[in-house]
């Protein structure tokens, strides 16, 4: 509660009264090497199957190299594309979910491994 100009206790209590430490800091839990971490916005809506939204941020690591359910940034043709790294017949390749998987050509340049997901909702939360 706080206090009015009386010093008598007055209004309600913050209700993060009492967690001021137990703050989060979104670097801190989502970039755990910033020198080659970068934020990449999703413009497309090939990954929501795989549970990527359009317009999701993406947090994308540089230094880790993909592995089988990564998904990751690649700059495919000119173009930016992130994708989930599967393995079928023995090779490597990247899907967006649908059924046909094709091959991703070695000329494809692997840019990073996405790490996490930051979506925003719609809301007008200004009223």
């Amino acid at each position: 509660m706080g206090f009015g100009t009386t010093g008598k206790v007055t209004g309600f209590a913050s209700p993060a009264q009492g967690y001021e430490e137990n703050s989060i800091d979104l670097n801190t839990e989502l970039i755990k090497h910033p020198a080659s971490t970068f934020l990449f916005r999703l413009a497309s809506t090939d990954m929501e199957k795989l549970g990527l939204p359009n317009g999701a941020i993406l947090v994308v690591d540089r230094s880790i190299t993909p592995v089988k359910n990564h998904f990751a940034v690649l700059r495919h043709e000119g173009q930016f594309l992130c994708r989930l790294m599967e393995v079928h017949n023995g090779k490597k390749v990247f899907t967006n979910g649908s059924i046909e998987i094709t091959p991703i050509p070695d000329e494809t340049e692997v840019i990073g491994v996405v790490t996490a997901c930051i979506q925003k909702f719609n809301n007008d939360l200004s009223h």
